[in-house]
């Protein structure tokens, strides 16, 4: 019977390990060997009836530190409820009889060990929301907490090797110490954003519902299985961050130093994030306006080909200067870029631009391009499909709007900033008719505290084709002309003669 027994779960064991690659197998194999090596349990494990197994214990001392106590809890008691059964579903009461009554001296098999990977990794959604319900619920925390877990877990790992200093060499691979850089960080942002996530409608922040759903999700220090696997289910971002978290602690624990295919699947796939170019000294203060969990957030809505590239700190005001000329000449035909923009209110927010940055007299871009707002909520707008003004630039002219805008339309753009890179509004009223964007400033009409453009795609433009000098309409050679005619029919003429940019603005012209 015994020995029946033992070859029902090799075969089941074996059937388990083929849903993983070979080096996924390899290491899961490799680790619970490790896990198995502890010296203080060999006596122990003679006399466990339970069979042959590993303690808690053991895994827990060789887990990285990154991973607190409480989700190591978690894990290892889900370890342990797999181990006893080869059952893949377990009944609600032997989860919760288990749950209140753990067993510290409960083996964990390796057929459990790779069993719960498998349901926390390889699994479709329905079944995974199950295993990381009983993660979080064995983690006796509420889901507000168990996200902000998994999210500061999650993007430590997902940060490794993404800040490139000023001498070229990229740091924070991994090393010890460096991944408690995050350990302090304030996620408040992305926790809020992540519970209300499966209920944002396009353009709604439907304030009353995000605070329920926190404070139901603070009630009592649990949640509910059937709320939380239809959340789980729903949100895409959350399921992304619970399989960094696994991949990395479990199946991927060193990112490779010189494979650069497998570098850039991971990043592509937005498992690790892009490498970071920035002047300044250090992460987390890679940015003045931008903490990790929102540059995950931008990330994830970038196309995939802009998550392999090195992104590059372009402009920054404070390092860069408030010139309009200089603000221009730094985007202008550089590829694609994030524009993030704090207000003297403290709002921070900005778009997305696919296409090159170009002077033209019309609008231009694509569907590809986004709004998003940092704080004092994180949102992201993307394309509604309704028209095509997605993006604006113009300078220099009587004939047309002067400055740089994203949605909507001229007087009502979704974000604009005026060409003294000074004043700006976001008219979106009641919501941009492109990105559906709520107005993104506290104000309408704002002032610019501070300004970063982020280089995430090189141009794929070849330099010979860009014009570098100007070409003036009939108009802007006779302006006193376009005045009277202004006068005369009481409206801004906003003309559709093409002029070719000038690649150099001087401000002084």
């Amino acid at each position: 019977m015994g020995n029946h027994t033992s070859k029902t779960s090799k075969a089941l064991l074996h059937d388990i390990l083929s849903q993983f690659s070979e080096e996924e197998k390899a290491v899961l194999l490799k680790e619970f060997e490790e896990f198995a090596s502890d010296n203080d349990l060999q006596n122990e494990r003679k006399h466990e009836k339970h069979g042959t197994g590993v303690t808690a214990l053991s895994i827990k001392k060789q887990l990285p530190t990154v991973l607190g106590d409480y989700l190591k809890d978690g894990f290892m008691q889900y370890f342990q409820i797999q181990s006893t059964s080869t059952e893949n579903y377990l009944s609600a009461e032997k989860i919760e009889k288990l749950t209140l009554q753990p067993s510290p001296s409960l083996l964990i098999t390796q057929l459990g060990f790779v069993s719960s990977i498998r349901n926390l990794s390889k699994t479709i959604p329905s079944d995974q929301s199950r295993a990381a319900f009983i993660v979080g619920r064995l983690f006796q925390g509420s889901l507000k907490t168990f996200i902000q877990e998994v999210v500061r877990v999650s993007l430590t790992y997902w940060f490794e090797g993404a800040y490139i200093s000023q001498t070229g060499q990229t740091k924070y691979r991994g090393k010890k110490g460096e991944r408690d850089i995050f350990l302090n960080s304030d996620n408040t942002g992305i926790v809020d954003y992540l519970i209300l996530f499966p209920n944002l409608k396009h353009g709604e922040l439907e304030e009353e519902s995000l605070f329920n759903l926190i404070k139901e999700a603070d009630i009592g220090g649990h949640f509910n299985e059937g709320s939380f696997m239809d959340w789980y289910m729903k949100n895409t971002h959350f399921q992304h961050l619970f399989n960094i978290s696994i991949i990395r602690i479990f199946l991927r624990r060193d990112l490779p130093q010189n494979l650069t295919d497998i570098i850039r699947t991971l990043k592509s796939a937005n498992l690790i994030a892009p490498e970071i170019f920035s002047t300044y000294k250090a992460l987390p203060n890679f940015s003045q306006l931008l903490a990790p969990s929102d540059y995950y957030i931008l990330n994830s809505h970038l196309p995939p080909d802009c998550r392999v590239t090195t992104h590059k700190l372009l402009f920054s005001s404070t390092r860069d200067g408030d010139s309009w000329s200089t603000f221009i000449n730094c985007i202008l035909y550089q590829g694609s870029t994030l524009i993030v923009i704090k207000d003297k209110d403290g709002h921070i927010f900005g778009g997305f631009a696919y296409e090159d940055w170009e002077l033209k007299p019309n609008w231009y871009g694509n569907e590809k391009n986004f709004l998003f707002s940092i704080k004092p909520k994180l949102r992201v707008f993307t394309s509604t499909g309704y028209n095509d003004h997605y993006q604006y630039l113009n300078y220099g002219t009587k004939t047309l709007p002067n400055g740089l805008g994203m949605g909507g339309q001229f007087d009502f753009c979704g974000l604009w900033i005026n060409s003294d890179i000074i004043n700006g509004n976001s008219m979106a009223t009641p919501l941009s008719s492109t990105y559906s964007s709520s107005q993104l400033s506290k104000k309408q009409e704002f002032k610019v505290d501070e300004i970063e453009v982020w280089l995430v795609k090189l141009t794929e433009k070849d330099p010979d084709e860009i014009a570098k000098r100007p070409k003036c309409s009939a108009l802007d050679r006779n302006p006193a002309e376009l005045e009277l005619l202004e006068m005369a029919t009481n409206k801004k003429m906003y003309s559709k003669e093409v002029r070719e940019p000038n690649l150099f603005i001087d401000e002084k012209e």
